[in-house]
């Protein structure tokens, strides 16, 4: 198997995006670090019927769908842009706490 090339980006919008869709190519691992106060939204988001007395911890995996989720998600719409180039490939998105979202390309 092929080593896996990963990548760490900072969350800034378009711009991070832009860098990600430059580092597309599997087999990658590609993380993209969120601020930390996007905890409660993305945990909010996720788990619509969760306790509000629940630890807002997050470990959720996906494809391309859980992407589009986050996306929906007021200040990370940008991230929208990763979805149709995702569609074409064997991507693994997680999301987890603190806030952040890797997409693995086998």
């Amino acid at each position: 198997m092929a080593e896996t090339d990963e990548t760490v980006f900072t969350w800034r919008g378009k711009e991070t995006v832009d860098a990600v869709l430059g580092n597309l190519l599997p087999p990658a691992r590609v993380e993209i670090v969120l601020p930390v106060n996007y905890n409660h939204a993305l945990f909010a988001g996720l788990n619509p019927e969760a306790d509000t007395a629940q630890t807002e911890e997050l470990d959720i995996e996906g494809d391309v769908m859980l992407l589009r989720k986050v996306a929906g998600l007021r200040g990370l719409e940008d991230l929208a842009a990763l979805i149709e180039p995702l569609s074409g490939l064997a991507a693994t998105v997680t999301v987890l706490s603190p806030p952040r979202i890797v997409i693995v390309l086998e």
